[in-house]
């Protein structure tokens, strides 16, 4: 009878926080994923309306990453100092304020220097959350809860894209271009998410009115539990947590397919305007929404066998294969319907590693550095956002869609196979529902 008992606290326990986080860590991932990309939208318009080549879209998509890359550490020690609730508060209402702001952009400089400012406020959003998640799920959970949490980029690209395109081909308020427009509908919510995110976040479990005791209870000994294997204190220098070569070859890994990803962002929507003649902006949007919609059924169902088998490597690994054989796809077919084949592959190859990924540096990394050790990981995939976007300018302009579709397959099989040479031990494997 104990052991059901303890049994039925850990699955109502699971549920509770379940049911207070995920979602509201949904609604904040949809909107900072969006607030990032929709330039990529508004250069439908924008680069012709402001004279923008495509080597100073590239300057744009990549001015991004150098702040996003310098203040990821910084921001992630914040973290640690203010908490969640008011640090990711304040952040978003930044990063959403800036975005209202570029409806007023009038000139590259003007863009670049808003894109910067982007960079530094939405720094500390993913990192942060990862590191919330793992201080509030056990680790046997984390590939699931995670591929929830960013099932965000996939339904904001489902929900965005065919919504940025018809705005910015149909908003022309008051003789504003509608790509103007993008910016401040998209940018306003996302202060206003910034507000109630004071209210709604609650930093640690022992903080969480909505837990019972014994919940309380049994998530605090589970996840101290988890800790005792990885720490021997409860802190850790700086420079022991970078000279990890476990933390470098993950963030090797990352920085490849990452700059693969965030490119694709930036420069898919001009690409597949291409696709055939006499589309439209609407019609772009549609179409980027195929592949998200495929990744919304493949995450959660990927991430959730993972932790059935309580195997992480492959279960990355084999998705950015799946994503580099979707872009030469997408490269190399003359037919429409082909093509829509390689988007859809995309969708499912460049999202659905992410859960079982991110389940690896909790595993694997000591816990009284792991807000740090995340820093570092995404700081290494903002750099590479940063050189990819800059350098498929070049390639664009040299080799044409062809050439950034080649490079972004290439950038994903070398991520696969680093992380395949890894020694990655199984987790315990989540109870069956």
């Amino acid at each position: 009878m104990e052991q059901e008992h303890y049994f039925g606290v850990e699955k109502e326990t699971l549920k509770a926080i379940g049911r207070h986080i995920i979602p509201f860590a949904f609604i904040l991932y949809f909107f900072n994923y969006m607030d990032r990309v929709n330039i990529g939208f508004a250069a439908l318009q924008m680069n012709a309306d402001l004279g923008i080549s495509s080597v100073q879209f590239g300057q744009l998509a990549s001015v991004f990453f150098i702040s996003y890359l310098v203040c990821q550490i910084p921001s992630n020690i914040m973290i640690q100092k203010l908490g969640a609730r008011r640090w990711i508060g304040t952040i978003l209402m930044a990063w959403g304020g800036v975005t209202v702001l570029l409806f007023f952009a009038n000139s590259f400089e003007y863009l670049l220097i808003a894109r910067l400012l982007l960079g530094v406020f939405e720094a500390g959003f993913f990192p942060g959350m990862i590191y919330y998640l793992a201080c509030w799920f056990p680790a046997k959970e984390r590939a699931r809860v995670t591929a929830l949490f960013m099932m965000a980029i996939a339904v904001s690209s489902v929900v965005a894209a065919p919504m940025s395109g018809w705005i910015i081909q149909h908003a022309g308020f008051l003789d504003y271009a509608g790509w103007r427009w993008l910016f401040a509908i998209e940018g306003i919510p996302t202060v206003l998410l910034g507000v109630m995110t004071f209210y709604v976040l609650c930093d640690r479990p022992k903080d969480a009115k909505w837990l019972t005791a014994p919940q309380k209870k049994w998530l605090i000994a589970e996840l101290e539990q988890e800790s005792k294997g990885h720490a021997s204190g409860q802190s850790i220098r700086f420079m022991q947590i970078i000279r990890n070569p476990i933390l470098w070859r993950l963030s090797f890994v990352y920085m490849f397919v990452q700059a693969a990803s965030q490119a694709s962002n930036y420069w898919l929507p001009g690409q597949v305007k291409g696709f055939a003649s006499g589309l439209t902006d609407t019609h772009v949007g549609l179409i980027m929404a195929v592949p998200f919609l495929c990744a919304m059924i493949a995450m959660p169902l990927w991430g959730a066998h993972s932790d059935r088998k309580g195997e992480r490597k492959y279960h990355a690994a084999v998705p950015m294969l799946l994503a580099g054989a979707a872009f030469l796809v997408i490269a190399t077919a003359d037919s429409m319907s082909i093509r829509m084949v390689g988007m859809m592959l995309f969708g499912v190859g460049i999202l659905s590693y992410y859960g079982p990924f991110w389940a690896i540096p909790s595993m694997m990394l000591s816990p009284a550095g792991l807000a740090i050790s995340i820093a570092v990981i995404n700081s290494c995939s903002s750099l590479g956002g940063f050189f990819a976007n800059l350098g498929l300018g070049y390639v664009a302009k040299s080799y044409g869609s062809y050439g950034v579709f080649v490079v972004e397959a290439i950038l994903c099989v070398m991520s696969s196979l680093i992380l395949i040479t890894m020694r990655i031990p199984r987790v315990k494997k989540s109870e069956e529902a």
